[in-house]
């Protein structure tokens, strides 16, 4: 199941877990022609696919220089491929039928593995993409060191390659003021705390990515469990600081919810900003009683289908057009 038609949490949205791997004996992809860069492609491809029967039947392949950049901005408002892939050229990407795991090639490193499931599960999340991180290193031999681990592009990822995250949905926090002690506190203990399409982006809609920041010295259980504490304190703050507005701000912020809810009913245009931020409200109001929606789709996957190029769906739209479909997508789903 697609990750956002599986968020089942009021506060953790979805769960991340990347695995950064690099060829043995080869350039790191910044050191590679582009037809170098092909070369290299074409091989991982096959020894992948076509090494295991499971991977060939469950993956599609994507060449994303054969896709318009509004596909691949896209892709990357799926959470299917990262800022880098929409860059650039010779880059490519494997995706299962189920949307929720993508193995992209000449990214930074030669192979990106990434694991994201709706809901709150680190465990199920790693233990999915090691299986699969076994799988692929039967037919390929990766650059390993016995004292610093898997090398990696970036000296940040040597060591596990692990990159742990949870996207958070954090509006109690924001409201009440916090989230910026909740940043630097976090910071100090090697967790770093992003927007919602990760490193250098925006937290639209009070959604937050807290990730591992240290990949080296730790095992990957090591790794989960650190990022499983401090995700599990920030819960807790962010139920805290709800009761709080709950208590003492019930009518500004039920008036808040629904005047959002009033607007994403029958507003005939809107900004993807605008949606995000109003939808968040929403998804605040339903989790704590509020308001009830039972519309066909849910506020988590609205977002990310009116999505500036996830709503366009390959079209060429002026920005007014764009922003009259998200709206009435909004109004026939909400």
């Amino acid at each position: 199941m697609i990750w956002y038609n599986d968020v089942n949490d009021g506060i953790v949205i979805s769960t991340r877990v990347r695995l950064a791997r690099n060829l043995d004996k080869t350039p790191f992809p910044a050191a590679l022609s582009d037809e170098k860069k092909a070369e290299a492609t074409k091989s991982l491809h096959s020894a992948i696919t076509e090494s295991n029967s499971v991977l060939s039947r469950d993956f599609d392949k994507f060449e994303l220089d054969d896709l318009k950049r509004t596909e691949k901005i896209s892709m990357l408002e799926e959470h299917l491929i990262s800022p880098q892939m929409v860059e650039g050229k010779g880059h490519s990407v494997l995706v299962n039928k189920s949307r929720t795991m993508s193995i992209m090639f000449m990214e930074e490193d030669h192979i990106r593995l990434q694991v994201i499931m709706g809901g709150y599960c680190l465990d199920e999340a790693y233990d999915m993409a090691d299986k699969v991180d076994d799988v692929i290193e039967e037919s390929l031999t990766y650059a390993f060191d016995e004292k610093f681990g898997y090398l990696t592009a970036c000296p940040t990822n040597a060591g596990t390659g692990l990159r742990a995250s949870v996207m958070m949905h954090l509006p109690g926090l924001t409201m009440t003021g916090n989230i910026a002690r909740v940043m630097q506190s976090v910071s100090g203990v090697g967790v770093a705390v992003r927007g919602l399409y990760g490193e250098g982006t925006n937290a639209e809609g009070c959604l937050y990515q807290i990730s591992n920041q240290i990949t080296m010295g730790l095992s990957e259980k090591e790794i989960i469990e650190k990022l499983r504490n401090v995700i599990n304190k920030i819960s807790d703050m962010e139920s805290k600081a709800r009761r709080t507005l709950g208590e003492k701000h019930k009518l500004e912020l039920e008036d808040k919810v629904f005047r959002s809810y009033g607007i994403l009913k029958y507003a005939r245009s809107m900004t993807s900003a605008e949606a995000k931020s109003m939808l968040s409200d929403v998804m605040l109001g339903q989790n704590m009683g509020i308001i009830r929606c039972d519309g066909k789709m849910t506020p988590i996957e609205l977002m990310v289908k009116t999505a500036p190029s996830v709503i366009m769906a390959g079209k060429e739209l002026t920005p007014a057009e764009r922003d009259r479909d998200r709206a009435q997508l909004i109004r026939e789903n909400i």
